[in-house]
């Protein structure tokens, strides 16, 4: 294989060495034939002083100074010349490495569909067959993780509906207060649905199928009468700002209700009874803006990234296992979107979702 990689004129090594060689052998052609010129004009220039009897000391150091001057400046300019078509030339056959080089970095984190072919050397099909090799490998494990997570979700739904079943029986048996364990439970239960919608959604998502729909209209619109059912438990209120237009873009309409939902309820959990939670879309440049705003007590800027990680909650007192906002981060990821937490002005918190806007 070593044997063919040198002797193949199709190898980015083989290539680079027969340009470098040749822009060599024609500089020294080069500079052969000028010292060749030179000489024969110096000698025909001695021989004519020899007859002529002219100073010869004085005539001679004449002569070696422009034979120098003739021979050193044009061998400066051909170095010159060399180094320069060599660099020149190096960086064309190198061009596939570049090109290889982009198009990785233009790939989105999501994006493992295998590269394509890129130029005839046989180095960089190597390489590009490695990566792809990976990139297979990388699509399986990822697919045999969904398939767990979900495997897991679905498996776990029966129990904790059988175990909220025996402890409903048992508060009844025995008069029991069991209200607080049963909302635990009935927490988990719906974070395991969440993460069983997660990963089927995330296959589809890997297989290529996307939904256009306008976000308005498609995710927030019919989950309102949920959504204000749910503060009322606390007396807040919901405040909506939708736009006058419709801002349309590439997702899951189930993922992006969860995301709502999410926040939605993050803010009803951490805000004071009476208070007013908003929720507002609009468009931002290039993208889609979705901000929902609580009256809560805010968050420690230094800990915001440490709070979208799984079973992180800002204050146990409240309610929760702390997974919320980690499906959040998950499918903004899924959909190219950005999530930030920020403080408000006096007091409360700002969760904002950024989404690059697509067309169909």
């Amino acid at each position: 294989m070593r044997r063919f990689l040198w002797s193949s004129p199709t190898t980015l090594r083989w290539k680079l060495m027969l340009t470098v060689g040749a822009i060599i052998v024609i500089c020294q052609v080069i500079s052969i034939l000028w010292l060749w010129h030179e000489s024969r004009e110096q000698v025909a220039i001695l021989v004519q002083s020899a007859i002529l009897h002219h100073d010869r000391h004085r005539h001679y150091e004449k002569e070696v100074h422009e034979a120098v001057a003739s021979l050193a400046i044009p061998s400066l300019l051909i170095i010159i010349a060399c180094l320069l078509l060599c660099f020149n030339a190096i960086r064309r056959v190198t061009r596939p490495l570049a090109d290889l080089s982009s198009a990785l970095a233009e790939r989105s984190e999501d994006n493992l569909e295998p590269l394509a072919a890129i130029g005839d050397y046989q180095e960089i099909g190597a390489v590009v067959e490695s990566i792809n090799t990976m990139m297979a490998r990388l699509t399986v494990t990822l697919e045999r993780e969904r398939l767990f997570t979900a495997d897991v979700a679905h498996e776990l739904r029966t129990p904790l509906a059988g175990l909220r079943l025996h402890l409903q029986l048992i508060e009844k048996k025995h008069a029991l207060n069991l209200s607080a364990l049963l909302s635990r439970l009935d927490q988990m239960t719906d974070s395991v649905t969440q993460l069983l919608k997660l990963a089927r959604v995330g296959q589809s998502f890997a297989a290529g199928s996307y939904q256009y729909f306008d976000i308005a209209t498609a995710v927030i619109a019919p989950m309102v009468s949920e959504l204000e059912r749910q503060l009322t438990q606390r007396h807040q209120s919901l405040i909506i700002d939708l736009p006058d237009t419709a801002l349309c873009l590439r997702g899951d309409i189930t993922l992006l209700q969860m995301v709502v939902q999410n926040l939605i309820q993050n803010a009803h959990r951490y805000s004071p009874e009476s208070s007013t939670i908003r929720l507002r879309l609009y468009q931002v440049t290039h993208g889609i803006a979705l901000d929902i705003d609580d009256e809560g007590p805010g968050i420690d800027l230094q800990k915001a990234t440490e709070l979208s990680k799984a079973f992180v909650r800002m204050d146990r007192r409240y309610e929760g296992i702390g997974l919320g906002l980690n499906i959040v981060q998950r499918i903004c990821q899924l959909h190219r979107a950005q999530f930030s937490l920020t403080n408000r002005d006096p007091h409360g918190c700002r969760a904002t979702v950024i989404f690059s806007q697509q067309s169909a």
